[in-house]
């Protein structure tokens, strides 16, 4: 135990270090901050620090860590990731020992990844196990209906597995709690975003939950997004109500995988969580009882076994983006540099006209 102990103490040296967790990996990034690997001994934590491009902004991303911090504090489900601690002071020692102070927040972790890295490598779920994440993804928007609390970006970045690859919820950086209607916000990612967004009408926070569900359930069955944006042809379709061009539309984009068509009650779900008036389309609790969410799901043990033998490719996929991530990074370093040094030179140029 002491020379395993001796060798962890080796592994981390001359690393950075916030709140006593050491910083071992990058796990992602979001509209709002970057998610960091931190390790304390054996504990294991995600710690997300909220992007602050000047002092100005300050004031306005407490105000936005404190939003989602509220929120996170009330919710206590399996489905969704426990907040562990929050500062907009959290002390961070760089690895030349530099101390240095930022804003965010330490979470339990999602100790097997995205959901996202898994669609990536695997290319689809099948259906039983799609329908096993389902289930979970509903029963966790069911308990944040009953609190008021809509997320507003779901998406398969957005949903982590733990150690035994059941499905969290995490990143509430655009969430809200509120009774009734939402008339403030409008924002969201493209490909998820349900259609009262995008002619700016009040809506039902829950019902945009929804919409953005039926893409991810879509994108586990299929390994596609049932449109990529609100341009194309299939939103277009969908925001007309016209369901049989939809279909003849994705049946003939997943001709090989579903020769015989898709089955009925797929079908029949993805329509009503796709409803463009929000007032039909299908709630939480109707999206458990239906019956294509009522058959036959995998059990955790077939999920296990499948999904434990992808982790190097995923570990590989996530080391490349993190080397994407550094080299975006310093090309922005650059470039400010840069544009200092032109800065510089002008005002010397002034000067020495004057």
């Amino acid at each position: 135990m002491q020379d395993e102990n001796q060798v962890n103490q080796m592994e981390l040296e001359g690393v950075s270090i916030c709140e006593g967790y050491h910083i071992i990996k990058y796990l992602g990034k979001g509209v709002s901050g970057v998610v960091k690997l931190g390790r304390k001994g054996h504990e294991q934590v995600a710690i997300k620090f909220l992007y602050i491009k000047n002092e100005q902004e300050r004031p306005k991303i407490i105000q936005k860590l404190k939003q989602e911090v509220d929120i996170l504090e009330q919710l206590k489900h399996t489905g969704i990731v426990e907040l562990k601690y929050f500062s907009d002071n959290l002390t961070y020692i760089k690895k030349n020992g530099q101390i240095v102070n930022k804003i965010g927040m330490i979470l339990e972790l999602g100790e097997k990844g995205s959901m996202l890295s898994y669609l990536l490598t695997l290319k689809r779920f099948d259906e039983q196990t799609s329908r096993f994440y389902f289930r979970q993804l509903m029963s966790a928007l069911v308990y944040m209906k009953k609190h008021n609390i809509c997320h507003l970006d779901l998406k398969p970045d957005n949903i982590v597995f733990d150690s035994d690859f059941n499905l969290k919820i995490t990143d509430f950086g655009f969430s809200k709690q509120v009774q009734g209607s939402i008339n403030d916000f409008f924002g969201g990612t493209k490909s998820y975003i349900a259609p009262e967004l995008l002619d700016r009408i009040a809506y039902d926070g829950s019902k945009v939950d929804v919409f953005a569900a039926a893409q991810i359930l879509f994108a586990m069955m299929t390994g596609c997004f049932a449109f990529r944006n609100c341009q194309e042809q299939p939103y277009n379709l969908i925001k007309q109500n016209d369901y049989a061009q939809f279909w003849n539309f994705q049946n003939n984009s997943h001709q090989t995988l579903f020769p015989q068509g898709f089955p009925d009650d797929f079908k029949d779900l993805i329509n009503k969580m796709f409803d463009p008036d929000f007032n039909r389309r299908i709630t939480p609790e109707e999206c458990l009882q239906h019956p294509w969410t009522m058959g036959v799901e995998a059990n955790l043990y077939q999920i296990q076994e499948q999904f434990n033998n992808l982790q190097e490719r995923i570990n590989q996929q996530l080391e490349q983006q993190k080397e994407e991530y550094k080299r975006k990074k310093q090309k922005m370093r650059d470039y400010e540099r840069a544009a200092q040094e032109m800065r510089n030179l002008l005002q010397q140029s002034q000067q020495s006209y004057k």
